[in-house]
C-alpha cells in the first residue's frame, strides 16, 4: 500500500495501524483523494486502527480544524475495517468534537488523546 501524501494530509499504512496526519486545512481535493485511498485500503485489509493526530497550531482558525475534522468524519462513516480511532490533538474543543463524533460511529470506537498523549493513544489502539 502506497503512502498518502498530499499538502495537508499524510497517511501511511503499518500494519494494523495507519497514522493519519494533518498539517492544515484539507481541501475538497485532498478529501477526495484520502477517500480513495482508504477505499482501497478497505480492499485489501480485513481490519486496522487509525492514528489521527490533528494539532491545532497548524491551522489558521479553530473553524478551519473543526472543518477538516468533520470532513475526514465522513470519510470514517464509511471505514468497515476501521475498529477503532484515536484522534489526538492539542484542541480540548477538537477532543470534545472527537467524541461526540464517535457516537455516529457505532462500526468503531473512538477515543480522543492530548498531543503530549501520544502513547497513550498507540497503547489503546494496540489493545484492540
Amino acid at each position: 500500500m502506497n503512502d498518502l501524501n498530499t499538502a495537508n494530509l499524510n497517511a501511511k499504512f503499518e500494519d494494523p495501524l495507519v497514522r493519519l496526519n494533518v498539517t492544515g486545512p484539507a481541501t475538497t481535493e485532498e478529501i477526495e483523494t484520502a477517500m480513495s485511498w482508504f477505499d482501497e485500503l478497505g480492499e485489501g485489509q480485513d481490519d486496522y486502527q487509525l492514528y489521527l493526530e490533528i494539532p491545532k497550531m497548524n491551522f489558521p482558525d479553530l473553524g478551519s480544524v473543526r472543518r477538516t475534522f468533520l470532513s475526514l468524519a465522513n470519510i470514517m462513516r464509511g471505514l468497515d475495517s476501521c475498529e477503532k480511532c484515536a484522534v489526538v490533538t492539542d484542541s480540548p474543543f477538537l477532543r470534545s468534537t472527537a467524541k461526540i463524533e464517535g457516537t455516529a460511529l457505532p462500526q468503531m470506537e473512538v477515543d480522543s488523546f492530548g498531543i503530549v498523549e501520544l502513547a497513550e493513544a498507540e497503547d489503546w489502539l494496540e489493545a484492540a
